[in-house]
């Protein structure tokens, strides 16, 4: 019988009062061994922490758990341990203090009924159109602690375990479907089969994923660009859309191509790239990508009405989205939540990077405008600090990120450098975390140039610029007055870009307005013909300027 100890009993002695125990350790791999039984909407079994000491000692080990799960016991090496768990924390009494830099392992048996929070986030137990139970998580936003113990991305992004294995138990019928790559399929009793999975790769606990429903596996290879091997690749659908499936995802091995040229190579080989038919819309789950969109590809070919048609007006949203994630989120992880956006921003700029390989870069463009319809006057890309995903997640990491990211490739006006500052950060960053300073650094290291202003403005700074005014041909001379002004309290400095012809012959200049109103006069050896302002649209901000 394991004896509950008071909280206040929990708290180790040389504690400051506000200190974060999880801190203490470094999560390293987790294990699962988990049954579902959809009858009873249970979900029970253990997961097993493997960690190392960061701080000076350990006495006590602080978990993440909602208080709805029912944890029955906790041991490590056979040993039981004493335990509180309250609300949302599982504190365990170590049996001994341990010293930096000692591994452990912790085993938490539990088990609970976790529900969904609504019909995208949460523990889904639903059914498939014939009554066949249909199984499917979707944590960002209420945590991996809702439904399995850990030290829980929600609230310490930079602790991503190394791998995670993942062993769980369905009634026969139904395919498990988990990240990494399947090592087997057990009959373990009557009735009943394990599938075990694993994933050698560090992930966020919200990318965890389980999924169990009557699938049909349709697996095959991919050769992509930088990997010398092919790639696994599968999907797991529901019978009645294999057909829808495979039209819609046809698209991949382009789609992937155009990630991976872009971006870098795809990151995880060695596991696989897969995608779920989920009960909800959509879910960056790494390796496992959860899909529950229309098929828009099918229904266009079938004429067919798409429920998501105002979402899928340049593509099928959740396909091109959430695989972005494996790049921006996945492999790259933010350092903390204020820098959402190197999830979500990276991951919708991502988006018009494919419109633009697909359609061109001015479909890009319209692209991007109809982002920048979706922010405030006063918005700000960065979070702040110490918030966890809850408090930081807002709409603008999305639109305000992706635009900031288009309107930096402008400024920057080098596209070869571009690209290459995007693949040099993912893969200098990818299986950890990083922030908007670390891009900003090798944003540098890469072009030579200092964008600290670029990022104080952009990133940290709110809204974004209004220019304002008139570009004419005086004689021999082009004059533009224009008043640059700021959104809300951030001033900007922004690029015009203008161009003509000179007897002919093109001309551009690049004039970098400064706040307030000014005057800029370019003085030519004869009357230039053809004057126009280049692509402002690329500048996020709402602008006015006309050519007289």
């Amino acid at each position: 019988m394991i004896r509950l100890l008071p909280v206040l009993l929990l708290v180790p002695v040389d504690a400051p009062p506000d200190e974060d125990l999880r801190a203490r350790y470094d999560a390293l791999a987790y294990e699962l061994h988990l049954t579902v039984d959809p009858a009873e909407r249970e979900l029970s079994g253990s997961a097993t922490l493997s960690a190392r000491v960061v701080a000076d000692a350990l006495d006590v080990l602080h978990l993440d758990l909602v208080a709805a799960m029912v944890v029955e016991r906790v041991e490590t090496a056979g040993r039981e341990l004493a335990f509180e768990h309250e609300e949302d924390a599982l504190l365990v009494r170590m049996d001994r203090t341990l010293e930096h830099g000692e591994l452990f392992d912790v085993t938490v048996h539990y088990s609970g009924h976790p529900e969904a929070e609504d019909s995208f986030s949460g523990f889904h137990w639903a059914q498939t159109e014939d009554g066949r139970p249909w199984i499917n998580t979707s944590c960002q936003g209420p945590g991996a602690h809702s439904w399995w113990p850990c030290k829980s991305s929600f609230f310490h992004p930079e602790d991503k375990p190394e791998r995670i294995a993942m062993n769980v138990t369905v009634p026969a019928g139904l395919y498990a479907v988990s990240n990494g790559r399947l090592l087997a399929i057990e009959d373990t009793r009557e009735g009943w089969k394990t599938y075990r999975w694993r994933h050698d790769y560090p992930l966020e606990t919200y990318s965890v994923t389980l999924n169990a429903a009557p699938y049909v596996v349709k697996s095959s290879e991919l050769e992509l660009p930088g990997i010398e091997r092919p790639v696994p690749y599968s999907y797991y659908v529901l019978p009645e859309n294999a057909e829808k499936a495979e039209v819609q995802f046809a698209q991949v091995p382009r789609m992937l191509e155009i990630y991976s040229e872009a971006f870098g190579p795809f990151p995880f080989p060695e596991s696989k790239f897969g995608l779920v038919e989920t009960n909800f819309w959509g879910m960056e789950h790494s390796t496992a990508i959860a899909y529950g969109s229309s098929y828009p590809a099918w229904c266009e070919a079938n004429g067919v009405e798409d429920r998501y048609a105002r979402r899928n007006r340049y593509f099928d949203y959740i396909l091109i989205h959430e695989v972005a994630h494996e790049w921006w989120g996945n492999a790259v992880s933010a350092t903390s939540w204020g820098h959402f956006w190197i999830h979500e921003g990276f991951g919708t700029y991502a988006e018009g990077v494919y419109v633009e390989k697909m359609d061109g870069r001015e479909r890009a463009d319209e692209f991007f405008r109809g982002q920048a319809q979706r922010m405030g006057d006063t918005s700000r890309l960065y979070r702040g600090d110490n918030v966890d995903s809850g408090q930081a997640y807002a709409g603008v990491v999305y639109s305000k990120g992706a635009c900031v990211l288009n309107t930096l490739r402008h400024y920057l006006d080098d596209d070869e450098a571009w690209w290459s500052s995007l693949r040099a950060f993912n893969e200098r960053f990818r299986y950890g975390n990083a922030g908007s300073d670390d891009f900003r650094d090798v944003l540098e290291a890469e072009t030579g140039r200092d964008w600290d202003r670029f990022f104080e403005e952009w990133v940290y700074g709110e809204g974004y610029p209004k220019l304002t005014g008139t570009v004419r041909v005086e004689g021999n001379s082009i004059v533009a007055t224009i008043e640059n002004r700021g959104s809300g309290a951030t001033s900007f400095e922004v690029p015009l870009d203008l161009a003509w012809e000179e007897e002919g012959e093109p001309r551009d200049q690049r004039l970098m307005l400064q706040p307030g109103a000014h005057q800029h006069e370019i003085h030519l050896t004869c009357e230039p013909t053809g004057l126009r302002v280049v692509h402002l649209d690329r500048v996020l901000g709402r602008h006015d300027v006309t050519v007289e």
